[in-house]
Parts: C-alpha cells; sequence; structure tokens
C-alpha cells in the first residue's frame, strides 16, 4: 500500500509517497496546477509503480484550487481523499513541536496522516451539490452585504426622521423605505400634498395603508426632532441605498429560484418534507454534507457544523461550563439553527424537546443548538435512505394515549 501526500497551492502542488511502513518513497517532487502538471504527476506514480488499486492519494480541501485536480484524478480512476485542514495542522503540531515548514514536508505529512489514519476515498459531493455551494455561498454574501446597507439606511434615517419607525413598525417597511426614497426627509414629507403622499403609501402597501396613515405621517414630520445639518445630503444617501437594497431584494430572488431550480431532485424533496427546512436551507445542507455516507454517525454531522460542544478537563481540573465549537462549516451551522428554530415551532418532537431543555434553565440558544444536533440525527437518516420524514408524535399526545381507557 502506498500513501501519496499533495500540497495543494494556487498554481503548483507537491507531492510525495510513502510506503505501507510509512518509509518516505522517492523526493517530493513539484507538479503544476494545470493538465500538463496533472499528466506529469501520473508519470511519476508510474515511476514510482503506484498501483490505483493499492494506493491512496490524500489532499487538502484548501479554498477551490484542489477541485480540477481532484476531478482529473477520479476521472483517471485514482481514489482521492480529501482532508479539512484543520485536522492536519492538529496532527502536524502532534508531529513536532519544531517551527520547519516547507511544501515538501508538507505533502509527507499529509501522506504520514493518510497511514495512520488509515483514511479512505472521499465522496465528493455531486456537480449538483457543488452547483448548490457556489449559489448558497453566493447568496450568503449578498444577504450580508444587504444587512450592511440596511445598518446604514437605518442610521441615516435615525438622523434625518427619527420618528418614521413608530408609523409603520419598521425602518425596513416597503412603505417607509418608499417614503423614505420618495422625500428624503420630513420638511419634503410635510410640504407634500396629502394626495400625493396617499398614493405613495397605498402603492407601497398594496392599498394596506390609506388616508389616514398619509395624514399621521404628515403629522409627526412636522413635529420631527431630525437633524437639519446636512439633511439634504442625508436624503440623497438614504435613497441611493434604498435603491442598491431594493435591487439587492430583486437578484436574491432570482438567486432562490436558481437555486430551487438547481436542487430539484428526489434528495432535495425528501429533505424539504423536514419541518423548517425549505428551498434554501435544504440547498445549504445539500451543498455542505455533500455524500451522507461519509458521515456514520450524527455526531460526526454536528460536529462538522461545529455544532458539538468543546470540553476542557486537566488534571483535577474539569471544566464545567461547555461552549459550541464553532469548528466546521459556519454555512451549515447557520442552516440547522435556523431551521431548529422552525422546527421547534411546528413540529412537537421538536418543540418538545426544545421546551424541556428550557424548562432545564439552558438558554434559548443552547436550547435551539440542541435541537439542532437532533436534527442532524433526522437529515442523516433521510438522507441516507431517501425516504420522507414521518412526524412523530408530542410528549403530550403520548401520555394521552398511554392515559386514555381501553
Amino acid at each position: 500500500m502506498q500513501y501519496i501526500g499533495i500540497d495543494i497551492a494556487k498554481n503548483a502542488h507537491v507531492a510525495a509517497a510513502r510506503l505501507d511502513d510509512g518509509t518516505p518513497h522517492g523526493k517530493a517532487f513539484e507538479f503544476a496546477n494545470d493538465e500538463r502538471g496533472f499528466t506529469d504527476l501520473l508519470k511519476r506514480f508510474c515511476e514510482l509503480e503506484v498501483d490505483p488499486d493499492d494506493c491512496i492519494i490524500a489532499m487538502e480541501s484548501t479554498g477551490h484550487y484542489w477541485l480540477a485536480l481532484w476531478s482529473f484524478l477520479d476521472d483517471h480512476g485514482w481514489p482521492v481523499a480529501v482532508i479539512n485542514p484543520v485536522m492536519t495542522d492538529a496532527f502536524r503540531k502532534a508531529d513536532t513541536v519544531r517551527k520547519t515548514k516547507t511544501d515538501a514536508i508538507d505533502a509527507f505529512l499529509i501522506a504520514e496522516f493518510a497511514r495512520f489514519k488509515n483514511l479512505k476515498p472521499t465522496a465528493v459531493a455531486p456537480e449538483v451539490a457543488e452547483s448548490a455551494k457556489i449559489l448558497t455561498r453566493y447568496r450568503a454574501h449578498l444577504v450580508s452585504e444587504r444587512t450592511s446597507l440596511k445598518n446604514r439606511a437605518t442610521a441615516a434615517a435615525d438622523r434625518v426622521f427619527p420618528e418614521l419607525e413608530g408609523c409603520f413598525g419598521s425602518k425596513h417597511s416597503a412603505t417607509s423605505r418608499a417614503i423614505l426614497q420618495k422625500f428624503g426627509s420630513p420638511e419634503r414629507i410635510a410640504s407634500t400634498d396629502i394626495r400625493t403622499l396617499t398614493k405613495v403609501i397605498s402603492e407601497a402597501s398594496r392599498g394596506h395603508y390609506g388616508r389616514k396613515k398619509a395624514e399621521e405621517v404628515k403629522r409627526v414630520a412636522k413635529s420631527s426632532v431630525g437633524t437639519r445639518f446636512g439633511a439634504d445630503a442625508l436624503a440623497f444617501e438614504l435613497s441611493h441605498i434604498i435603491s442598491l437594497i431594493d435591487m439587492m431584494d430583486e437578484e436574491i430572488a432570482k438567486l432562490d429560484a436558481e437555486i430551487a431550480e438547481v436542487i430539484d431532485g428526489k434528495m432535495a424533496n425528501v429533505l424539504k418534507t423536514i419541518p423548517g427546512i425549505g428551498p434554501v436551507t435544504c440547498a445549504v445542507i445539500l451543498a455542505e454534507v455533500g455524500d451522507p455516507a461519509r458521515f456514520e454517525e450524527p455526531s460526526k454531522l454536528y460536529a462538522y457544523a461545529g455544532l458539538d460542544a468543546s470540553k476542557f478537563q486537566s488534571g483535577k481540573f474539569d471544566g464545567d461550563s461547555q461552549h459550541m465549537s464553532k469548528r466546521g462549516s459556519s454555512y451549515l451551522r447557520y442552516a440547522l439553527i435556523n431551521a431548529a428554530d422552525m422546527a421547534r415551532v411546528y413540529d412537537p418532537y421538536f418543540g418538545d424537546y426544545y421546551d424541556s431543555l428550557r424548562l432545564r434553565g439552558k438558554h434559548h440558544y443552547v436550547a435551539l443548538s440542541g435541537v439542532a444536533r437532533k436534527l442532524c440525527g433526522v437529515i442523516l437518516a433521510v438522507m441516507k435512505e431517501q425516504r420522507p420524514y414521518e412526524p412523530r408524535p408530542s410528549v403530550q399526545s403520548r401520555k394521552q394515549q398511554t392515559a386514555a381507557p381501553s
């Protein structure tokens, strides 16, 4: 058995081989991250007499630079194990305390890690999951950018017209945004004809509000304590920011439609039967989990998402406060927490578990992470068996059934 470790980089990779007993087999060698370089790698395998049926090639999932090489090797029938860099970093610290790090040393270390852990080929996410990962991560980026814009709009609106929030409950409601974008300042609102203001409010609220609300806004605008210093500049900024937010809303809606189309299939359909999992959350789970077979049990999945608890114990000291490790896919962790928050509302099985944790004095987010871990077990079972989720009766209904006379 031969173990090949490949240190991944942007322009060139470095490979090194070890024999079954851990002895280095030849020297480490560099090859370009292109087709010619990949062909040179296969020639080097021939020189080392590496057999595809008696070897494992290990590489770190460094950025996106490993994908082309993995695809090439997989197409040519070579077994590849993809490793989380966090694992090899921990192994490096256990292997040596010296501050010596080169690409060649890293390649041999990865080969040794593969030998030590007896790694098996990794079933990397199929094309659908990889497409979903690209789209969902881009969506997360857009949502983050939109949140930043909303925060900036809030800061500007608080200076210009702080009372507007009290009229609609939120500065980010469609009606509030339409008023701020159209008029920009309370002075302009106060001087606007009531019929014009009513029309803007009615159209933005789709008929929910009318003249009565317009009169309220106009009255509040006349007595506003909003700043007049730089009001025109702030009004221009607000109008521009709101236009950007509206544009991003449209782009996110288009992206959601594209995501729904990409994940259309049996696996997605059974996942969406789980309460709390909609199209976007489903896409994130498919993208980040990939092949469910690589997770032997639910604890492996929620550890991969960073939902497992960290623990510190040394000698007589035993840390009694545990915190979420957050060492894993932040995208998957965020999706699971959001799904858990919905599941505990709409499914009695998860709701009962959440309530039991709250009764034991657990904080809302601690209870929510507990529901998310339980959700991991359901997700893994549904994905592996490819069957719809079957709701379970609540604790209360089971007690009622037990107590009911026969």
